[in-house]
């Protein structure tokens, strides 16, 4: 027994004394992929990590394509540093405010460099803004004067700056693109430890179709269809988006003056029954200026019949654009003619007359900063639609523009939703409720 052992003994000795190099060489190789797992994983990824294909709804060019893929893209001057409070941009390496923020100094960040490898210059920044004078001291600096004192500047030059062929400054590089009938087709970004393929499709049919063929691994959808409900390895994941836009019925003031009558339409709307997704007024509830205490005009059949008595009408025209709100439209259309006794032409219509029309049920935008002139100001007449003329709320509109103190502004703009919802212009629904599918 013993001098078995003893002859297994010698044989790995002389084994071993012949190969020791490659022991060695194995055992630092091994040690060193355990010590340093971490940065070769990384190094890896760097160099081979996967592209990650999104579909997107909608037909898009370089001038008007979604915030989503601009802000990887590129920097504007300011940046949306969350809950729609803004600071300089990493272009920006110094900010000086001056004359009664009236005059704005920027100095531009010289590390800087366009993704075709040119230089940034202050003439780069070609901001085309009503209001807003831009001159170019020197390659570095630029100076940015106001006629009077403008509190949502900060949102506005935070616009991100792209040049033609996507030459931008951001994270992302666009890597190539594809047209086709004169819209985005495909869209390639590339990162240091990140690609993303973006496809277009025009509606959200074909969306969900390339999501089913492979053609795009990520989409969000209006709705998920029974059948994906079995498909494996799937997320979905469902988002209320309160900070893009809302629905709402905008009524035209100037043919329906009545505050009393828009009011019978409010309190005889349905409306969701679920808070979170429920619209009050069209200021985001995530943005510091919310008014949650404002007239909410839940379902009142009762009520809704109180006022509309002296305010009688025969008919109204419901006009709409998109398909998917031919339910909502109809629910809205039998409501009001069993409960207000008035006969509804609800119509889809590719074409709006924005300047012509009764009712609209539309999506309306909600922007970064709370200001609020270009939709309810009385002189706005071409996104006013309501063409809502309230002294009062022109008055609050423009000193929330011209004040700059937060607590301030949020008092302006607390007393500017009050008083928005007293005089009804707008019936505000709901948020849309988009589905995020992707493969696990």
């Amino acid at each position: 027994m013993l001098t078995k052992l003893r002859f297994k003994l010698e044989l790995l000795f002389v084994y071993f004394k012949r190969n020791w190099l490659y022991f060695l060489i194995s055992l630092l190789i091994g040690s060193s992929l355990i010590i340093f797992r971490q940065n070769i994983i990384s190094l890896y990824k760097k160099v081979n990590h996967p592209t990650q294909k999104i579909g997107i709804e909608g037909l898009f060019t370089s001038n008007n394509f979604p915030p989503e893929i601009s802000q990887k893209i590129s920097y504007g001057l300011t940046i949306n540093t969350g809950s729609n409070k803004f600071d300089i941009s990493p272009l920006v390496k110094s900010l000086d405010i001056q004359n009664d923020q009236t005059q704005y100094f920027f100095e531009l960040n010289p590390d800087f460099k366009w993704h075709s490898k040119q230089s940034l210059k202050s003439s780069d920044f070609n901001y085309k803004i009503a209001g807003l004078n831009i001159s170019f001291p020197d390659s570095n600096h630029l100076i940015i004067q106001t006629e009077k004192p403008f509190a949502p500047i900060f949102s506005t030059l935070s616009e991100p700056l792209i040049r033609k062929n996507f030459d931008g400054l951001g994270k992302y590089k666009v890597d190539s693109f594809q047209y086709q009938d004169g819209y985005l087709k495909n869209l390639f970004l590339k990162s240091e430890n990140n690609n993303l393929l973006y496809r277009f499709y025009q509606n959200e049919t074909d969306l969900l179709n390339a999501f089913k063929i492979g053609e795009v691994d990520q989409i969000e959808i209006s709705s998920v269809p029974e059948d994906l409900n079995n498909w494996p390895k799937l997320k979905i994941t469902k988002n209320i988006k309160t900070d893009e836009r809302y629905l709402a019925l905008f009524i035209n003031t100037e043919k329906f003056n009545s505050k009393q009558f828009r009011q019978a339409l409010a309190y005889a709307t349905p409306k969701t029954k679920d808070l979170n997704e429920r619209a009050l007024s069209p200021i985001s509830p995530t943005s510091w200026a919310y008014n949650p205490e404002v007239k909410e005009y839940a379902f009142n059949e009762t009520r809704a019949k109180e006022l509309i008595k002296g305010n009688e009408i025969e008919s109204i025209n419901l006009s709409y654009n998109d398909r998917r709100l031919i339910d909502l439209a109809d629910s809205i259309k039998k409501s009001w003619e069993e409960i207000l006794g008035i006969k509804v032409n609800a119509q889809i219509s590719n074409q709006i007359d924005i300047q012509n029309y009764d009712i609209i049920l539309a999506y309306g935008s909600i922007l970064n900063d709370p200001d609020q002139y270009l939709f309810w100001h009385s002189t706005q007449t071409k996104t006013n639609i309501t063409k809502i003329n309230h002294p009062p709320i022109d008055k609050l509109l423009e000193e929330g523009r011209q004040t700059f103190d937060q607590q301030e502004r949020k008092k302006i703009y607390l007393e500017f939703q009050k008083i928005l919802l007293e005089e009804s212009p707008a019936i505000f629904l709901k948020y849309p409720i988009l589905y995020t599918i992707s493969r696990n």
